[in-house]
């Protein structure tokens, strides 16, 4: 049986290694090698439980466990804190309960707690804060992980192809796993099937401060203000959802929004980034789902499929390559992905950061 798995970034590689547990002659077709529009290069390497839907929650437990005990890419186990206004009261209540239902290791802290531990943190607009002190969530280098797939797929025989996949003469398979980003859309239409995905593009800031970095903090999610920022060597590295510019042509920074960036910044650790200073920037896509920002794995006249992570793709990277595997081999899968079918009742994904 000859698999064919199109797309050779961080959702392709997991897909194509744990295919590699179960079967032989897998190929990956890569367009670029260089990776130089991949996603997965360009993400902030965030792993977290804390979602608002279970099935999120389940891909996150099993892929930061595995990246933790299966792989050797170095974890820094910081934690996540995210922080919530009145406004979002019924959120928090709900998703704490449900994270802690399943098993995750979240806690609701109030606003004098949250200042005890982080006295630099303004709580004056701040409901709850929830985080994670026991070293569960934290954030990985995409491009070690991206490595380890690789090395692992070459050690089981997997081949890789680079170029446009329909122009290459060893194209011929008996399966496919479209595994392209946001650009699934496209391949997909090229197999007769209309798959719901949209490019976003985000920027991400690198921010120097006169204060030394605190290399203690976890990564700071403020869903009022719609911002995240963790420390990264000498500084940090922040993203701010206002600065989504959907599906643009090219990757060049939304430098104009930095103003933004930095007033939202200053709004919730004043000490610590009042003299901000920009470093530099990078821009990635998000392969966005249009149905409710929850991914898309499924199958449709024999071709199988994995996209609209939504910013996820590498945090879920590990679970989506196991449950994709499961589909092609029919084997009865280790998580729930009904909320992931192609043709679903909506069931939207609130923390997306």
């Amino acid at each position: 049986m000859a698999i064919r798995v199109i797309g050779g970034g961080i959702i392709g590689l997991s897909v194509a290694y744990h295919l590699s547990l179960k079967a032989n002659n897998i190929t990956v077709f890569e367009i670029d090698k260089s990776y130089a529009r991949a996603s997965f290069a360009r993400s902030c390497g965030g792993l977290r439980s804390q979602f608002s839907t279970a099935a999120n929650i389940a891909m996150s437990r099993y892929s930061i466990d595995f990246i933790k005990t299966q792989t050797d890419v170095a974890f820094s186990a910081n934690g996540y804190l995210l922080l919530f206004d009145a406004a979002r009261a019924d959120d928090h209540d709900q998703s704490l309960a449900l994270q802690q239902a399943m098993g995750a290791s979240t806690q609701s802290l109030e606003p004098g707690a949250l200042k005890a531990l982080f006295p630099d943190l303004s709580t004056d607009d701040v409901y709850r804060g929830c985080l994670t002190l026991d070293g569960s969530e934290g954030w990985i280098d995409p491009i070690s992980l991206h490595a380890w797939y690789k090395n692992q797929c070459l050690k089981a025989g997997v081949k890789f192809e680079y170029g446009d996949y329909r122009e290459h003469p060893c194209q011929t398979s008996d399966i496919t796993v479209i595994c392209a980003g946001f650009w699934t859309r496209d391949v997909g239409k090229y197999f007769g099937i209309e798959v719901p995905v949209r490019g976003e593009k985000h920027t991400v800031f690198q921010v120097h401060t006169e204060r030394p970095v605190c290399a203690e903090l976890p990564l700071v999610a403020d869903l009022a203000a719609g911002i995240y920022f963790r420390p990264e060597g000498e500084g940090y590295i922040a993203g701010y959802e206002g600065n989504n510019e959907g599906e643009a042509e090219n990757l060049e920074p939304a430098w104009d929004s930095w103003d933004d960036v930095w007033e939202r910044l200053y709004h919730r650790f004043p000490s610590i980034f009042d003299k901000a200073k920009l470093a530099g920037a990078w821009a990635g896509y998000y392969d966005t789902s249009e149905t409710d920002h929850n991914a898309i794995i499924d199958s449709q006249d024999g071709i199988f499929f994995a996209t609209g992570f939504t910013g996820r793709g590498l945090m879920h990277s590990p679970a989506v390559g196991l449950v994709v595997s499961e589909l092609v081999t029919e084997t009865p899968p280790s998580i729930d992905l009904s909320s992931y079918q192609l043709n679903r009742s909506p069931r939207r994904e609130k923390y997306v950061i």
